[in-house]
């Protein structure tokens, strides 16, 4: 029969390789959470194939450019080489807008509220034209579909504006846009919450030159950009000068505050989109030196020698009614190059 010194020795005995035991299974647990997570983080499961729900695409439409030199490439970035891009990435829809009995008055209503009273005339199948009745007219064209529009003053026989001092420093300038296009019904979320940028102009002999310094502008030009598309640019044709664009002077009263406006805005469903595979950049490199690519914006590179810096992923904002959004891969270079080349590969383009 056991004795309670024996009892009492075997207990703390079973205590003693019983709180060890614990300790080294809570480590073992651990390690092996541990690397359980790291192999997870180290070997990802495979991403789902992309959907390509839309089938082929139609091939991105850029503008003609005419005129280039014979380009030459070499990339100088930080890296020494060319980035890892992601392999697909999101296509969004974009819906047409279809002809409808009040498109016509709903837009010379719109007109109204920005100051045009008159009767319109018919430019084109689904265009009017409103213009003001002063010397100095303003004209006004309009999409009655879309409701993309210009606006332009004829300053030029107004030239009294250009003694009305310097135009809204760039903050103010910004706000000023913004304010008209709200009053225009055309100031969307996108263009809300996305970047601007300024442009300052003087006038020299009967021309509009960059100004080098506030001080001797006569125009600010507000150049509106979408806002990004889960981290990735939106950008237009020539990523300098926007789809947006609203050209302010030095004037107090609205009739002549604003000289110019381009609006050209196409509706993305972002709730409607189907994943697609792209190019890799080295691939998108081989097409831009082939001259597959869209020169963008030659930039101050007349010489035709293009040293690339930068290359990242953007979606490209067309001035043309498209029926998808569709990315870039963009090449940014020295001394303001921009190239574009179509990221989708080139298997899901229809031919």
């Amino acid at each position: 029969m056991a004795t309670l010194t024996v009892i009492a020795y075997y207990s703390r005995r079973i205590i003693k390789y019983g709180s060890i035991g614990l300790v080294i299974l809570l480590i073992l647990r651990s390690a092996f959470i541990s690397f359980r997570t790291y192999w997870k983080k180290a070997h990802p499961p495979a991403p789902p194939p992309p959907t390509v729900a839309f089938g082929k695409l139609p091939k991105l439409k850029f503008p003609e450019r005419t005129g280039l030199p014979t380009l030459t490439y070499k990339l100088e970035n930080i890296s020494g080489t060319l980035p890892k891009l992601v392999d697909r990435a999101k296509i969004f829809f974009i819906p047409k807008p279809y002809p409808n009995l009040l498109a016509w008055d709903n837009t010379k209503t719109w007109a109204k509220k920005i100051g045009f009273t008159q009767e319109p005339e018919k430019t084109e199948e689904f265009s009017l034209r409103f213009e003001t009745g002063n010397i100095a007219k303003t004209t006004l064209d309009v999409n009655v579909l879309t409701k993309n529009f210009t606006l332009t003053y004829d300053w030029q026989n107004d030239l009294q504006i250009l003694s009305q001092g310097n135009p809204p420093q760039e903050a103010q300038a910004i706000s000023s846009a913004k304010s008209f296009l709200q009053t225009a019904n055309s100031l969307t979320d996108d263009l809300a919450n996305g970047e601007g940028k300024v442009l300052y102009f003087k006038y020299s002999e009967g021309n509009l030159v960059k100004a080098l310094f506030f001080s001797e502008a006569n125009f600010a030009q507000v150049n509106l950009f979408r806002q990004d598309i889960d981290k990735i640019k939106v950008l237009p044709p020539n990523p300098k000068s926007s789809n947006v664009i609203v050209k302010l002077s030095a004037a107090k009263d609205r009739g002549r505050s604003i000289i110019e406006v381009k609006f050209v805005h196409f509706p993305i469903s972002l709730d409607n989109f189907a994943t697609y595979p792209l190019k890799d950049a080295a691939s998108a490199w081989t097409q831009l030196k082939n001259g597959q690519g869209f020169i963008a914006n030659l930039g101050d590179n007349t010489d035709g020698n293009i040293t690339i810096r930068s290359v990242y992923l953007a979606y490209y904002d067309s001035e043309e009614s498209q029926n998808f959004l569709q990315p870039v891969i963009v090449f940014e270079g020295d001394k303001d190059f921009y190239g574009y080349v179509p990221a989708i590969t080139d298997s899901w383009l229809e031919q």
